[in-house]
């Protein structure tokens, strides 16, 4: 598990740790929270299913995901494949959207959420 919030904060994640992830979400009013279907330990990108939750997660300000122990997975494969067998439509983030211009100023919030807060489940 600490590979994975290293992963995270190093790609500009909110990380909280929570023996009740469902509750601390509670906390997120206006945010956009979502189960996610699995994440990959060795480079924090989150995998989600479903069509709709993809529209509001690219819509939304701040993406909060909830990530169970149970779906934390060693690589991207093996977190792909078990994101796979809940549903069809699969699609990941690992951090805020950013961009940057041919300055190279970085403008967060243009393809996606400003935020991204992962709550991981103790």
């Amino acid at each position: 598990m600490k590979k994975l919030v290293e992963a995270l904060k190093r790609n500009g994640a909110e990380v909280i740790l929570s023996k009740n992830p469902i509750e601390d979400a509670k906390k997120f009013e206006g945010a956009f929270v979502c189960e996610a279907a699995s994440a990959a330990e060795d480079t924090g990108i989150i995998f989600f299913v479903g069509l709709e939750e993809r529209k509001k997660a690219a819509l939304a300000e701040h993406h909060v995901a909830v990530v169970w122990k149970k779906d934390v997975k060693k690589d991207v494969i093996s977190a792909y494949f078990h994101a796979l067998s809940k549903g069809e439509f699969v699609f990941a983030s690992s951090s805020p959207s950013k961009t940057a211009d041919i300055e190279g100023k970085l403008i967060f919030g243009v393809h996606g959420p400003r935020t991204f807060t992962v709550i991981l489940e103790e």
